[in-house]
C-alpha cells in the first residue's frame, strides 16, 4: 500500500493540482526563467538599459519595493490582530494572511538585489553597515520579519499538518494540549508581529522622511501614511485573494465576513485619502515661503496624473462602494474597491518618486558649469532634469521577482492547511472532493432517505447504525463519504 493510499485509510485526503493548477504553475516557472534572463541580460550591461539615470535614481524597482513592504506589513497586522484580542471571528483568515506576508516580503526584499546594479553590494550591510543610514535599519528589518512571517506561519499551521502527517510538522504532534499551547503561542506572536510590522513600514517611509534636500519628502507625516497604506493595502489584498481562491479552489471563505471588512477597509481608505492628506497639505496653503501652489499646479493640470489615480480611481471610488450598505453586500463590489485600493496605493507610490524627483534641488549637476535640461540618450552630459520610463528589461525583472510571489502563494494553498476551520490543504483546480461535500450535505439537509423522513444527520452514530443505507460514515470523529459513495 502506497503512502498516499495509507493516509487516505487515516482520513487524509492527499489533494493534487489539477489542470488549471499545473497550467498556472507553469505560467509562474516562465515568468520567472524570463525574469532571470532579463536580469542576467542588466546584470552583463549595467543599470543603463534601465530607465534610470542620476535624477531619477529610483524607478520601478523601489516604487514596487515600497508597495510590496505595505502588504507584507499590512498583511500581518490585519493577520494578528484577531490573534492578540483573543478574537475567533476573524482568525479562521490569519494563515491565508501570514502566506500573503511572507510572499510580499520575500518580493519586496528580491526588488532591491536589481535596483543595487551589482548583487555583490548586498554584503555591504553585512561587513561595513553604517547605522547612520535608514537603509541599513530598513536592510535588517526586512531579513527579520522575513524569518519571523515563516515562523509565524508555521506555528499557526503545524498541529494541521501533524494531522495531515506532513513532514513540514517537524515532528509536532496533534493534541489537544498542544493547540492549546500554540493558541496562547500565538497571542504571544502577534504581540510581537503588530509592532515588527508597523516598524517595518515606519523605517520604510523615514528613508524619506529623512531627505531634507527632497522637499516633498522631508515630512513629518510620511511615516504614519506609510503604515495607514499598509492597512489599506494589506486587508485589500487579503480580500482580492481569499475571494479568488475561493473562486477557484476549495478555499472556503466565509461570505458573512465580507461585507465587515468591506466596511474597515472604507474606513481605512477614507482615512488615508482624506484625513492625512488633508492633514499634509492644507497647512503648506497658508505657508507664504513655501510655494505650495507652484508645486500642487503640476498635477491639477495633468503633468502628472498619478495624483488623480491614487486619489480617486484607488481613493474615492472604493470608498463609494465601500460605504454604501447595499453595494458592500456585493461580493463584486468589495472584489472591485479592493483591486483598485491597491492600484491607487501602487500609484501613490509612483507619484512619490515623481515629485521627490522632477523638482531641482540643486542649480546644477556636480562638475558642470552649464548643461542642457535633458541630455538625452547617448549624451555624456551629466543631466540636471529628467523623466523616467520603465524599459522592457524593468519590467521582465520584475514580473519575474512578482511571480515568485504568486509561486509562494500558490505552493502555500496546495501544501498547508489554510483553509478556515484548518483540515487539509486547499487542492488547487481539483473538483472530486468538492463534489464529495455537495454530495455530503445533500445528504445532510435533503429528505433522500425512503420515506421522506428526517434528513440524514451527518455524523451521528445512532441513525447511521439504524439505517445501514445512510451513506456517510464517520472516522476518528470526522465525518467522511462512505466509499459507496459516486464522485462525479
Amino acid at each position: 500500500m502506497s503512502t498516499r493510499e495509507e493516509k487516505a485509510e487515516a482520513g487524509v485526503v492527499v489533494p493534487e493540482f489539477g489542470t488549471r493548477g499545473k497550467a498556472w504553475i507553469g505560467v509562474l516557472v516562465l515568468a520567472i526563467v524570463v525574469g532571470l534572463g532579463a536580469w542576467a541580460y542588466q546584470l552583463s550591461q549595467g543599470l543603463a538599459v534601465t530607465g534610470m539615470d542620476n535624477v531619477f535614481s529610483w524607478g520601478l524597482y523601489i516604487m514596487l519595493f515600497v508597495l510590496f513592504i505595505g502588504l507584507s506589513a499590512g498583511g500581518l497586522i490585519i493577520s494578528s490582530a484577531p490573534k492578540f484580542f483573543h478574537s475567533d471571528r476573524y482568525a479562521t483568515l490569519a494563515p491565508l494572511g501570514v502566506l500573503l506576508s511572507l510572499a510580499c516580503i520575500a518580493v519586496a526584499g528580491l526588488l532591491l538585489l536589481p535596483d543595487l546594479g551589482r548583487p555583490s553590494r548586498i554584503t555591504g550591510f553585512l561587513t561595513s553597515p553604517d547605522f547612520r543610514s535608514p537603509l541599513v535599519w530598513d536592510f535588517g528589518i526586512v531579513v527579520l520579519y522575513g524569518l519571523f512571517s515563516a515562523g509565524y506561519l508555521w506555528l499557526l499551521t503545524r498541529r494541521d499538518l501533524a494531522k495531515l502527517g506532513s513532514r513540514l510538522a517537524f515532528g509536532t504532534e496533534d493534541t489537544e494540549d498542544g493547540r492549546e499551547k500554540d493558541r496562547k503561542l500565538a497571542f504571544w506572536a502577534a504581540a510581537i508581529a503588530i509592532p515588527l510590522a508597523i516598524a517595518l513600514h515606519s523605517v520604510t517611509g523615514w528613508i524619506f522622511a529623512t531627505q531634507i534636500g527632497r522637499g516633498d519628502w522631508f515630512n513629518p507625516l510620511v511615516a504614519p501614511m506609510f503604515i495607514m497604506k499598509a492597512l489599506v493595502s494589506g486587508l485589500a489584498l487579503l480580500l482580492v485573494t481569499a475571494i479568488l481562491i475561493d473562486r477557484f479552489t476549495q478555499y472556503r471563505l466565509p461570505k458573512e465576513l465580507v461585507p465587515e471588512l468591506g466596511k474597515v477597509l472604507g474606513v481605512f481608505v477614507a482615512v488615508h485619502v482624506v484625513y492625512l492628506v488633508a492633514a499634509e497639505r492644507l497647512p503648506h496653503a497658508w505657508a507664504a515661503e513655501f510655494e505650495f501652489w507652484a508645486i500642487t499646479s503640476a498635477f491639477l493640470v495633468g503633468d502628472t496624473f498619478h495624483f488623480w489615480l491614487w486619489t480617486v480611481v484607488g481613493g474615492a471610488i472604493p470608498i463609494v462602494l465601500l460605504a454604501v450598505p447595499s453595494l458592500r453586500q456585493k461580493l463584486w463590489a468589495v472584489f472591485t474597491a479592493s483591486v483598485l485600493a491597491i492600484v491607487g496605493i501602487l500609484f501613490e507610490g509612483v507619484y512619490l518618486i515623481f515629485t521627490g524627483y522632477q523638482d531641482l534641488n540643486i542649480a546644477d549637476a556636480p562638475g558642470v558649469a552649464s548643461g542642457t535640461d535633458y541630455a538625452g540618450i547617448g549624451s555624456d552630459v551629466w543631466v540636471t532634469a529628467g523623466n523616467y520610463t520603465p524599459t522592457l528589461i524593468e519590467l521582465l525583472v520584475t514580473i519575474g521577482i512578482v511571480a515568485i510571489g504568486a509561486l509562494i502563494v500558490t505552493l502555500g494553498l496546495r501544501f498547508l492547511p489554510l483553509q478556515p476551520g484548518g483540515g487539509e490543504p486547499v487542492s488547487v483546480g481539483s473538483t472530486e472532493r468538492a463534489t464529495a461535500l455537495i454530495v455530503t450535505l445533500g445528504l445532510r439537509f435533503l429528505p433522500l432517505q425512503p420515506g421522506g423522513g428526517e434528513p440524514v444527520s451527518v455524523g451521528s452514530t445512532e441513525r447511521a447504525t439504524a439505517n445501514p443505507d445512510a451513506t456517510t460514515a464517520t472516522d476518528g470523529g470526522h465525518d467522511v463519504p462512505d466509499e459507496k459513495t459516486p464522485h462525479k
